[in-house]
């Protein structure tokens, strides 16, 4: 299916777009979807990022300072289990975006960002993309990569439908 304006703004599955390194290696991606509540009720699950980070598969534990979060991430590899944790600064353009930047901590260079365009009928689209440094989350993903590289084509977009995965699940379980 050719990607109309129309099938942007009205797929019921999201739609995905990966970016690519001036190397030509991925560097993150964009997921675009519909969530069937108005864009400020979806507002409102955005600016409290505490609650909705926690639908977040891999978020073990967020912590708040003014405009700066901490999130504690833990995912498990077999029988191992790794942990990683980063502060990013979140910044806001009032009913319309969200970003978090990179401050400290793993991955680095990370950026997440959302935004919602009202659809006019009691829905809203909502843009999420996430890009962060994937070689600086250590040698044991390094590791992992060099041995299955397929994989790294694979986690930048499972980090953007991610991100919308959960914040249609925050907007349904409200």
């Amino acid at each position: 299916m050719p990607l109309t304006p129309d099938v942007l703004t009205r797929a019921s599955d999201p739609v995905l777009q990966v970016r690519l390194s001036p190397e030509g290696r991925l560097r993150g991606a964009s997921a675009r979807a519909r969530i069937e509540r108005p864009a400020a009720e979806v507002w409102e699950l955005l600016q409290d990022l505490e609650g909705y980070v926690r639908y977040l598969p891999m978020v073990d534990r967020v912590e708040r300072s003014g405009d700066e979060l901490t999130l504690s991430l833990r995912f498990k590899l077999g029988l191992f289990s790794a942990g990683l944790r980063f502060t990013a600064h979140a910044t806001y353009s009032e009913g319309r975006t969200v970003e978090l930047r990179w401050v400290a901590g793993e991955p680095r260079d990370l950026r997440l960002r959302f935004e919602l365009t009202d659809a006019g009928d009691g829905a809203c689209i909502v843009d999420g993309e996430g890009e962060f440094d994937l070689q600086s989350l250590g040698w044991v993903v390094k590791y992992f990569l060099k041995h299955h590289p397929e994989i790294e084509l694979g986690i930048y977009p499972g980090v953007a439908l991610a991100l919308i995965d959960a914040l249609r699940r925050a907007a349904a379980a409200r």
